[in-house]
């Protein structure tokens, strides 16, 4: 979750969020959302879908109270004891007390600690500290050094009981049966090869999610650049139309190369969040680019 998309989205994402959980947004008489309810299976009808919420620093400054809401309705989730549709927040959770007491947490303390699904930057950081890592390939040998960094940085726990306080293994637990990541895009001016923070996210916490699981999970953006017309783009083919219409364009070429020095800026910024993707998740992208 980042501030600007929450901000310019009006909270699509969390509304995402709610939904997967099986939780619904309750609102109070000047139309603000203060609270949320359980929604029962019986309405779902399907089952709750776990969420792991990884945010910005931008966001922590600017919705915290969102963000409470969030954690209100994973508890919410994982406390329902209804199986007629099957209960993956349930079940990531007792998955996730289990991780903790293997890292070597009391079998209290894991409990505690179970339901956390939010995760940030540590001491109150803002970005993942890894874009300079990955940029010095001469400084690592294997990316799993990476991926234990972004797990180190990011991984300020984000729960009533725990607001903000880094608890080894706590992300790691979370991450356990994570199968996709998500990310929101509504503006024009930034796309996955044009902006680091892309592959910082999206293909930091990829990598971590590959290091812990041993499986690299799919990745998407909701595309909410047309009102209305919201669509479920895979990562992949996101980049590879941003680059067909750009650096692949001779067209844009030519335009950029007019610009001079400006311009030759813009080609290695996408140059370096290419290798960026490269890192993070190799297979994203086309082999001719």
């Amino acid at each position: 979750l980042w501030g600007g998309e929450f901000i310019r989205t009006q909270g699509t994402d969390i509304a995402e969020i709610f939904y997967l959980l099986g939780v619904e947004p309750v609102w109070d008489s000047r139309g603000r959302v203060q609270d949320v309810r359980l929604m029962p299976l019986s309405e779902l009808k399907r089952p709750r879908i776990d969420v792991v919420v990884q945010t910005s620093g931008q966001f922590r400054g600017a919705a915290a109270s969102r963000m409470r809401l969030i954690d209100k309705a994973v508890r919410l989730a994982a406390a329902d004891a209804d199986t007629a549709y099957g209960n993956f927040v349930r079940q990531g959770s007792l998955d996730a007390v289990k991780a903790l007491i293997d890292a070597g947490l009391s079998p209290e303390k894991a409990k505690s600690l179970a339901d956390g699904r939010i995760f940030g930057g540590v001491n109150g950081n803002f970005g993942t500290g890894v874009t300079g890592m990955i940029q010095s390939g001469g400084r690592w040998d294997d990316t799993a050094a990476i991926a234990e960094l972004y797990l180190h940085n990011m991984g300020a726990l984000y729960t009533e009981d725990n607001w903000g306080e880094h608890v080894p293994g706590a992300f790691r637990a979370a991450l356990s049966n994570t199968d996709t990541v998500v990310q929101s895009r509504s503006s024009n001016s930034w796309g996955p090869l044009s902006l680091d923070h892309v592959y910082e996210f999206t293909g930091g916490i990829s990598l971590a999610a590959k290091a812990v699981t041993g499986k690299d999970p799919k990745a998407y953006f909701n595309d909410l650049r047309t009102p209305g017309r919201a669509k479920i783009q895979e990562a992949g083919e996101a980049a590879m139309v941003e680059a067909r219409s750009t650096v692949l364009n001779p067209k844009y070429i030519k335009e950029m190369m007019a610009e001079g020095p400006s311009g030759a800026a813009t080609f290695a910024e996408v140059f370096r969040n290419t290798y960026g993707w490269e890192v993070t998740k190799p297979e994203m992208l086309d082999d001719h680019l």
